[in-house]
């Protein structure tokens, strides 16, 4: 790029199609990229073209940098993340250049920033307050849920009328105060050091206890000795099936 022609071109066609601040702007780009050796693309934030042209609101900036591009003297690509330095390019411009969007309306500060701000606010939505807040409550309501789960695992001991009740029900043939008393003194914990997680089905196996033919017993042997034996016997088999 002749940097002078550059120079002759722009001061011919942009005083017409550009306000005070997008000049201001345009000059120190071409500096910036004179610095950098002239190359196509080239980064500069908002902040130090504030400072060089001495705008303080980004409305302006933005606003200014949007015409300059809408009239053909530059092309920009904003980060992809905040804070980031923008990459220009600066458009080679030759004196008496026809720009296809000269008739165009110079957009107003708040439709150029409002057309910024698009990007950066879907890159900001998963990091806003509501979005935490959002995250926050499921966690909290996942925790929640594994509290009750727990709260209905819970073992909780039948009491005798309940016991009784499901004898009958199931038309079992032992004792319900026998089988409470057994367990309340083991502290409802079986044979194989494990708590009791379903007395119902600690009936069953105390049913089939029942049925089961002890004639061949050893009549020198401890009855509570066989009882205990026995019912060892089948929690063995009852775990095998859980």
């Amino acid at each position: 790029m002749d940097f002078i022609q550059q120079l002759k071109a722009f001061d011919e066609i942009g005083s017409e199609n550009l306000t005070p601040n997008a000049i201001a702007i345009y000059y120190h780009l071409f500096h910036v990229n004179n610095r950098c050796g002239w190359k196509e693309w080239f980064e500069e934030s908002d902040f130090w073209i504030g400072r060089a042209v001495g705008i303080r609101r980004r409305e302006t900036i933005v606003a200014a940098i949007n015409l300059l591009r809408q009239k053909g003297f530059i092309e920009f690509q904003r980060g992809s993340k905040r804070n980031q330095s923008t990459s220009y390019k600066i458009i080679e411009l030759s004196t008496g250049t026809i720009f296809p969007h000269e008739n165009s309306a110079i957009p107003s500060a708040k439709d150029s920033v409002e057309h910024s701000a698009k990007d950066s606010s879907k890159r900001s939505a998963k990091h806003s307050p509501k979005h935490s807040d959002n995250i926050k409550q499921e966690t909290e309501t996942k925790t929640e849920t594994k509290e009750s789960m727990r709260a209905r695992a819970k073992f909780i001991p039948p009491t005798l009328d309940e016991a009784n009740a499901y004898v009958m029900e199931m038309n079992l043939h032992i004792s319900a105060k026998d089988f409470i008393d057994y367990y309340e003194a083991t502290g409802w914990v079986d044979t194989n050091g494990k708590k009791v997680r379903s007395w119902k089905g600690k009936m069953l196996t105390w049913e089939k206890f029942h049925k089961q033919d002890f004639s061949t017993r050893n009549p020198q042997n401890n009855p509570q000795d066989d009882i205990a034996k026995a019912i060892a016997f089948f929690e063995s088999q009852e775990e095998g099936t859980a």
